[in-house]
């Protein structure tokens, strides 16, 4: 895929992951559809685009609450009156909850399945006649090994992983054969602040051999496949020795 012109929605833009894939879209002078919760986090992601002199890229800005489907059905309004059609959607939003299963509270079980499962699936869902308009597009979304293999005191974090999944490639194979291509990122633990450590101890434990992706090059990966058409219905990035600390609960 020719990314030039194209337009990109990012859902999660000012995360860890979704601002290296913002950066890395950017360098491909594309039209970026910025979706995030804060405002500010949103200024200073275009600033730092700006600043990289890219020139050609178009940046527009736009704030959502995953957990409120009226929030999602005004994003997807006020997109569609700016935009003709998009070419791609990433949603890269996500929580986790790392908790023994007696000390999981309902707002947070609920809030895990509302921003990692359901705002997938309405985003897409309203933002699909968008998509229908382009004349080869790609739906994204960001998973995790969790949702293949589980761990314990993850359970909220697993069981919408595991559904996610589900959703991805159930739709991946209702839209086989059609202009639009669902793709479930199965990535492996990456190198952000993301999770139960901190940003820091994960730096330690990555000096001291553990395994992790460089979010740098996990977006310039993504987005090379995704011009390369390489991306896979599932496609799974992981580091090195990730399933068999997964398989024996190493955490």
């Amino acid at each position: 895929m020719d990314l030039q012109d194209k337009t990109i929605c990012i859902i999660g833009a000012t995360g860890g992951i979704g601002r290296e894939i913002t950066l890395a879209f950017a360098k491909e002078r594309v039209n970026l559809i910025l979706v995030a919760r804060k405002i500010d986090s949103l200024d200073v992601l275009e600033k730092e685009i700006l600043s990289e002199g890219v020139e050609g890229v178009k940046v527009g800005k736009f704030l959502c609450d995953l957990t409120d489907p009226k929030s999602i059905e005004s994003l997807a309004k006020n997109i569609s009156a700016k935009y003709k059609a998009i070419d791609v959607v990433v949603h890269l939003a996500g929580i986790g909850v790392y908790k023994k299963f007696p000390d999981i509270s309902y707002e947070e079980w609920k809030s895990s399945m509302d921003i990692n499962v359901t705002s997938a699936f309405y985003v897409f869902q309203k933002l699909l006649p968008l998509l229908e308009k382009s004349a080869k597009a790609y739906v994204i979304a960001s998973g995790s090994g969790m949702g293949k293999v589980a761990l314990s005191g993850r359970s909220p974090y697993c069981a919408s992983k595991f559904a996610l999944r589900g959703l991805m490639q159930a739709l991946s194979k209702e839209y086989k054969g059609t202009k639009i291509k669902f793709v479930h990122l199965t990535l492996g633990s990456v190198l952000t602040s993301f999770g139960p450590l901190s940003l820091k101890d994960k730096q330690r434990k990555f000096r001291q051999g553990k395994g992790y992706l460089e979010p740098t090059w996990l977006a310039n990966n993504v987005v090379a496949r995704l011009k390369n058409d390489t991306l896979e219905d599932e496609t799974p990035i992981y580091p090195r020795h990730y399933f068999l600390e997964s398989r024996k609960d190493i955490r």
